[in-house]
């Protein structure tokens, strides 16, 4: 876990569940807390004029969710759980005031802001690419070469913007000119 997750235990929370299809927030609600995913899977969603979707995060145990919205008056995205999930709900007033009045949560919170500006950096990286091939192997050299573990398939395609299908076709292509 991250120093700012560890930092975060020490404020009042109140616990939320989801079943999977459920909405926690919609584009244009106000923010009223940051949530900490204790277990399952949320995606925040953005939606174009023409109906769209495209997934701007994919918040998994330990992650916090929206966290951008710390700063932000309104949700910009709606957050939908993809599986049944278990959060923690920390009031945004509160954590303002405990950062303000605690330096050293108010760098972890910017460290951790940092850390996923990259992240999403190296996302439009890996979207940038053109084919499955292309993008498998940008985030293969951008995510230190670690090959998806089993189960985690669809996610992964979901991350690197293409179907499941297109995905392990280029796993089963890989598989076959392995050594």
């Amino acid at each position: 876990m991250s120093d700012l997750i560890d930092a975060l235990g020490a404020l009042p929370a109140r616990p939320a569940a989801l079943a999977a299809g459920e909405t926690l927030f919609r584009r244009g609600d106000p923010v009223r807390a940051v949530y900490l995913v204790r277990a399952g899977c949320l995606h925040l969603t953005r939606f174009g004029a023409d109906g769209a979707a495209a997934v701007m995060q994919r918040a998994t145990a330990g992650t916090l969710l929206a966290e951008s919205s710390i700063f932000s008056d309104l949700y910009h995205c709606d957050a939908v759980a993809v599986a049944d999930s278990a959060l923690l709900a920390i009031s945004r007033s509160e954590l303002r005031t405990a950062a303000g009045a605690a330096p050293a949560l108010m760098e972890a919170l910017a460290r951790h802001l940092a850390r996923e500006v990259q992240r999403t950096r190296i996302r439009v990286e890996v979207l940038s690419r053109k084919t499955v091939r292309e993008r498998l192997d940008a985030w293969l050299t951008l995510g230190e070469g670690q090959w998806p573990v089993r189960g985690s398939m669809a996610a992964v395609a979901q991350d690197i913007g293409v179907s499941p299908e297109a995905f392990y076709r280029e796993m089963q292509r890989r598989r076959r000119i392995a050594p």
